[in-house]
C-alpha cells in the first residue's frame, strides 16, 4: 500500500506577543488522521521548524511497510531531507541547526522497512491544492496554541553516537572536539544574569521570546558597527575594565566607584542611571530624534540597549517595519556608544571634569548624522558594476521623517548634498537656549 501525505507549517505572530508555529498534516478529504499540532515551545518558531515535526510525526504513524510519499511546499524541508541529512550524520551532527528533531527524524526514517520519498508541490502542480489544506490546519492551531506533547527520544539502534572517521574532513573533527569541550564549560555568573536582562527586556519591550543564540547573533547585525558590536558582546560578558574589575588591585580600588554618584559602577549605571552629564542628555536626544518618527519610545534598559538588534517592530496588519527597527538599533547602540567614550574622556583624559551639554550633543549628532551619510554612499554605490551593498528603499524607510527641512526635499533624496538629521529633534541645550532669548 503507498500513502501520500501533504505537510505545511504555519507561524502566527502577532504584534507584541510571542510568535507560536505549528504543523498541518493533510491525508485527505475527511480524513481523521488529519491534524494540526503545535510545535514545542523550546524550538525556535519557524515555518522550517515546524514541517521537520509535521514529517516526523507521519513517519511515526504510519504503515511501516507502506511505501510512504510526504509532499511540503518547502524547499528547503526537499533539500534538507533528499540532500543532507546522511552527510549530517556521517559528521556527527556537528553545528547542524534543530538537530534534535533532524535526528529524529533520521532515526525513524531507518526504522521504517518500505521506502519513503520526499517530494517538493511545484507551483502548478496538484500536489499544491492539499498543501493548502495542511497549512489551513496548521494556522488554525497556531492562532489558538495547546501545549503538545513530542516525544523526541531515539528508537533504539537506529541513531549511532560520533561522527564517520572514514567520511570526515579536519574541520568537522575540530568543531566536534570544541562542542564536546564547550558542554564541560561552566558559563560565567555575570553573562548568564545579563542574559536573562536582555530576555527579559526583549520579552517585555517587544514581546519577543529570545533564546541565548538569539541575542548572540544579533550583537553582530549588519546595522550595528563593529565597533559597537565589540562594545555590546564585551557588556554582555561583563568584561570592561569598570567596577569590581578595580576592587582586585589594591592602589586602585577608588576606581570602582562613581565619583559623582559614590556608587559601586558598572555599566548599567554608566548606561542608565549616572547623575554625571552624557546619558541622560543623550537618551534625550535619542527619544527627540524617534518621535519624530514614532509614536512610541520603548523603555531604556540594560537589556534593550545590549539586545537592541533583537527589536521588532510592526504596523497595524501585523507586518515588520524594516526600516523602523533598523533605525532603533542605529540609535540604541549609537547612543550607547558615546555615552561610553563621553564617560572615559570625562574618567581617563579630564581627571573628572564633565564634558558641557553642547560638547556631548554635538559628538552624538555627529555620530549619528555619519551613520547617515554612510547609509547615502552604501546606497549609491554600486559593488563590482551589481546592485548596491544597501538597498536604497531600506535607507530611505530608515531616516524618513528624521530629516531637516524634509518636505522640501525630493522622494529620493540620496543623491542630495547637505542631507542631515533635523535639528529640530535634539533638546534645546542651555547656550541655544541663552542664544534664542539674547541672553550672555
Amino acid at each position: 500500500e503507498a500513502i501520500t501525505v501533504y505537510i505545511a507549517g504555519s507561524v502566527h505572530a502577532p504584534p507584541r506577543k510571542r510568535a507560536n508555529a505549528a504543523a498541518g498534516i493533510f491525508f485527505g478529504a475527511e480524513d481523521d488522521r488529519n491534524i494540526g499540532k503545535c510545535i514545542p515551545k523550546s524550538e525556535e518558531q519557524t515555518q522550517y521548524v515546524a514541517e521537520f515535526f509535521a514529517a516526523l510525526e507521519v513517519i511515526r504513524n504510519t504503515s511501516k511497510d507502506s511505501v510512504l510519499t510526504i509532499i511540503s511546499t518547502q524547499s528547503h524541508v526537499h533539500e534538507a531531507m533528499n540532500k543532507k541529512l546522511t552527510g549530517w550524520e556521517h559528521e556527527g551532527w556537528v553545528g547542524v541547526p534543530h538537530r534534535d528533531i533532524l535526528r529524529c527524524v533520521a532515526a525513524e526514517l531507518k526504522a521504517r522497512k518500505a521506502p519513503t520519498f520526499f517530494k517538493l508541490a511545484e507551483p502548478g502542480s496538484s500536489g499544491r491544492v492539499p498543501c493548502r489544506q495542511a497549512t489551513v490546519l496548521a494556522k488554525r492551531a497556531a492562532r489558538a496554541p495547546i501545549n503538545e506533547n513530542w516525544d523526541l527520544t531515539l528508537p533504539q539502534d537506529t541513531s549511532l553516537p560520533g561522527l564517520s572517521l572514514q567520511e570526515n574532513r579536519q574541520r568537522i573533527f575540530y568543531h566536534s572536539i570544541r562542542e564536546v569541550k564547550t558542554r564541560t564549560l561552566v558559563p560565567r555568573k555575570s553573562t548568564v544574569a545579563n542574559l536573562e536582562k536582555i530576555r527579559k527586556a526583549i520579552e517585555d519591550a517587544f514581546g519577543k521570546n529570545v533564546s541565548d543564540a538569539d541575542i548572540w547573533k544579533a550583537v553582530s547585525v549588519k546595522d550595528i558597527l563593529p565597533r559597537t558590536a565589540q562594545f555590546l558582546w564585551r557588556g554582555i560578558h561583563n568584561a570592561h575594565r569598570i567596577g569590581k574589575y578595580w576592587t582586585h588591585i589594591p592602589e586602585c580600588g577608588d576606581r570602582a566607584t562613581c565619583q559623582d554618584c559614590e556608587v559601586l559602577e558598572d555599566l548599567d549605571h554608566i548606561l542608565t542611571g549616572c547623575k554625571s552629564p552624557g546619558q541622560k542628555i543623550i537618551w534625550e536626544a535619542a527619544k527627540s530624534l524617534w518621535l519624530e518618527k514614532e509614536a512610541i519610545w520603548p523603555t531604556v534598559s540594560l537589556g534593550t540597549i545590549l539586545g537592541c538588534g533583537l527589536a521588532e517592530f510592526h504596523d497595524d496588519k501585523g507586518r515588520t517595519k524594516p526600516g523602523t527597527q533598523r533605525l532603533y538599533r542605529i540609535l540604541m547602540s549609537e547612543s550607547a556608544y558615546q555615552i561610553w567614550l563621553i564617560r572615559n574622556n570625562r574618567v581617563i583624559s579630564r581627571d573628572g571634569a564633565p564634558a558641557s551639554e553642547e560638547e556631548i550633543i554635538n559628538k552624538w549628532k555627529f555620530a549619528v548624522n555619519q551613520r547617515l551619510q554612510v547609509d547615502k554612499s552604501l546606497a549609491n554605490r554600486p559593488i563590482r558594476g551589481k546592485r548596491p551593498a544597501l538597498a536604497q528603499k531600506l535607507v530611505l524607510e530608515t531616516w524618513s521623517g528624521t530629516l531637516d527641512n524634509e518636505n522640501s526635499l525630493p522622494a529620493n533624496w540620496l543623491r542630495e548634498p547637505r542631507v542631515l538629521v533635523g535639528s529640530r529633534a535634539f533638546p534645546q541645550t542651555q547656550t541655544r537656549r541663552r542664544i534664542r532669548h539674547g541672553i550672555g
